[in-house]
């Protein structure tokens, strides 16, 4: 894959469930000669003793990710930890 082909977004993602340090990420890659696939990735790193939480997504159509990434942000900022047991 030459460098051109390849797209890699990285921004600040604050979630008021998980903290203000997670990271959007969003990649497009063609998965053959005909196909581009684009992926989104959410990740916070919690405080010790949690796990960390990652949330990943892709689409074989990079304008579907885009027409639907405002409700994705918007399901990623719902995202909480299960209570301690």
């Amino acid at each position: 894959m030459s460098e051109g082909t390849l797209r890699y977004g990285r921004v600040p993602f604050a979630s008021p469930h998980l903290g203000e340090h997670g990271v959007r990420v969003t990649r497009s890659y063609p998965a053959d000669s005909t196909l581009m696939m684009t992926s989104v990735s959410y990740h916070w790193h919690t405080p010790p003793g949690l796990p960390d939480v990652i949330l990943r997504g892709h689409h074989d159509d990079p304008e579907v990710i885009a027409a639907v990434m405002e409700p994705l942000d918007d399901f990623a900022r719902t995202l909480r930890l299960p209570p301690a047991q």
